[in-house]
């Protein structure tokens, strides 16, 4: 028996690919929700949503590391 033994429900890689995807909507909706609720009304509120509509993953990604992750 190895010591790192994978859990049975992810001894397939659709399992990952689940998992990945509902990970990816979580953030997706969260990077909504701080757009929605933490920018200012302006243009730029309305165009950060309309390409996070369009793209959702890639426009979220850039999103977070753009305005959220800021240091």
């Amino acid at each position: 028996m190895p010591i790192f033994a994978i859990p049975f429900f992810l001894e397939n890689a659709r399992d990952f690919e689940i998992i990945g995807f509902v990970l990816g909507v979580i953030f997706w909706f969260q990077m909504l929700r701080h757009c929605v609720t933490r920018e200012p009304n302006s243009l730029k509120k309305l165009l950060w949503l309309f390409f996070m509509f369009i793209a959702p993953g890639l426009s979220s990604l850039i999103y977070f590391f753009i305005r959220v992750a800021r240091v």
